[in-house]
């Protein structure tokens, strides 16, 4: 990515997270903001296509597919990678503590469905947190608080969180991965609860609901 491209892409996140973390602006201002920031975004992803880049993982660029999380209110501008079903029939997760993954089996992200996006809250070596994870504080979370997914055409789609629960890993979860009201939806999804070393994981899972500003 040129440093141009680069630069101007920040630019336009820099914006978008700045628009949505003031209570100040009406919602005619943050809509001619967002709209501004989605053309500097668009003209990005245009360059990009220009040039043939490609995001990371096994997935091809198609139209569509999500690119960056913001989310203002925990300071995430996160890359997304592109995960779908281990061979032991779990969701596979982000190979980094740094990026996000859209499970490659849910809905793109602003489409009819569920769009399921998961994140670590931290990396562990033998017991001990040595980084803190993307999603290590998405429990501040609230109920009206807003994010956006920024796709390779340049789009932004607008979340608002509707609600946040926390499951035991066994618990029935149906309602995390499926929608019957026709909308389109996004749930965050990390660890939640205490770190079981015998069995290498978190005693907890923390999901996120989130609707589709229209």
């Amino acid at each position: 990515m040129s440093t141009a491209i680069s630069t101007l892409l920040q630019l336009a996140i820099s914006l978008l997270m700045a628009v949505q973390s003031s209570p100040s602006l009406s919602v005619a201002q943050q809509q001619q903001a967002i709209s501004v920031a989605t053309q500097a975004v668009q003209i990005a992803a245009q360059e990009l296509q220009g040039s043939s880049a490609e995001p990371s993982g096994a997935i091809a660029v198609d139209a569509g597919l999500p690119m960056r999380l913001v989310i203002p209110k925990l300071d995430i501008n996160a890359a997304f990678q592109y995960d779908g079903l281990a061979s032991s029939g779990v969701m596979e997760t982000p190979s980094n503590v740094s990026d996000v993954g859209w499970f490659t089996g849910s809905a793109l992200p602003g489409k009819s469905g569920v769009a399921i996006v998961i994140g670590h809250v931290a990396q562990i070596r033998r017991g001990v947190v040595t980084k803190q994870g993307v999603f290590s504080s998405l429990g501040l979370l609230h109920a009206g608080d807003t994010f956006s997914v920024i796709n390779h055409e340049g789009s932004i789609t607008v979340f608002m969180v509707r609600k946040s629960r926390v499951y035991d890993p066994a618990a029935d979860a149906t309602e995390v991965f499926s929608s019957s009201d026709g909308g389109a939806h996004l749930n965050l999804i990390t660890c939640e609860g205490t770190w079981n070393q015998a069995q290498l994981e978190y005693t907890q899972r923390l999901v996120v609901f989130a609707d589709m500003v229209e």
